[in-house]
């Protein structure tokens, strides 16, 4: 069964572009990857949040993207070398480096302390999509509202291409290439595409192979986060460059390449910029 993309759709004409919010919007003690995060983001004009998914020992589902143990939890175990106890037992620190009383959420308590009307955006989940596509299905009321992505990576695929919910999906392209294997699971819900562009030269975004998804029904999402200085995720057109050097001299370019989604560190500053857009 196909979830029904009406109001993912919906949201996509009804914005020149849609934001979508990298971890959901925090600082302070604000922590990312939490329930928290999503509402500060909806505060923010999100249209999508993006959440990761870590599983502990126990098979428990968390949200937290791992590799950030050191720098929020104070830990130098990978989160997913933890049992659930372990990780009910961490504590948050916060912006300033400040251990707070706020623990890593389970998905399920996630899921209960935010609005039912927020687009999310599932990542790295699908290392464990065995289990968590099934777990998954146990939140029906907000199936419409689960956007799932991966790299394309057939055994991947092949999970999502069989499991008996196709949630939304966009996969991250980084070449032509992975178009012709996607091709090849006709099950596979696609809302749209996550393009990497590593170069300069914005040759994936501009490559031919796409034109039959330039029709308006499909989400051109770019990286505007900037990680650190060494990845390159849309050829430099990133957050720092629209805050530090003119936003037409990154987000301008980057709607002119077809992109209909940005992904940001900073909704506020990007919807003012959408909201003054012809």
């Amino acid at each position: 069964m196909k979830v029904n993309k009406r109001k993912f759709l919906k949201k996509l004409h009804q914005n020149k572009f849609l934001i979508v919010v990298h971890r959901g919007s925090h600082g302070g003690n604000i922590i990312e990857n939490t329930s928290d995060a999503v509402k500060v983001s909806q505060l923010q004009h999100a249209d999508i949040v993006e959440m990761d998914i870590s599983m502990s020992t126990d098979n428990d589902f968390f949200v937290f993207h791992d590799g950030g143990e050191e720098r929020l939890l104070d830990e130098n175990r990978n989160i997913q070398e933890l049992s659930t106890t372990e990780i009910n037992s961490k504590h948050f620190r916060n912006a300033l480096g400040d251990t707070i009383s706020k623990s890593v959420e389970t998905f399920d308590y996630f899921y209960n302390h935010i609005n039912r009307d927020v687009f999310l955006n599932i990542d790295r989940s699908w290392d464990y999509w065995d289990t968590f596509l099934p777990e998954l299905d146990n939140y029906e009321v907000m199936r419409e509202y689960f956007i799932l992505k991966s790299p394309v990576k057939r055994e991947c695929l092949e999970k999502l291409n069989n499991h008996s919910v196709q949630y939304l999906y966009f996969p991250i392209v980084t070449n032509v290439e992975e178009l012709e294997v996607l091709a090849d699971y006709p099950n596979l819900n696609i809302v749209g595409f996550e393009i990497i562009e590593k170069g300069l030269r914005f040759e994936l975004v501009n490559a031919p192979a796409f034109d039959k998804y330039r029709n308006g029904d499909y989400m051109f999402l770019s990286n505007s986060i900037r990680l650190n200085d060494k990845n390159v995720l849309f050829g430099g057109l990133d957050d720092n460059l629209a805050l530090l050097s003119g936003m037409d001299q990154s987000w301008t370019k980057t709607l002119d390449f077809g992109i209909n989604a940005i992904q940001t560190d900073w909704p506020d500053v990007l919807n003012e910029y959408r909201s003054h857009l012809i």
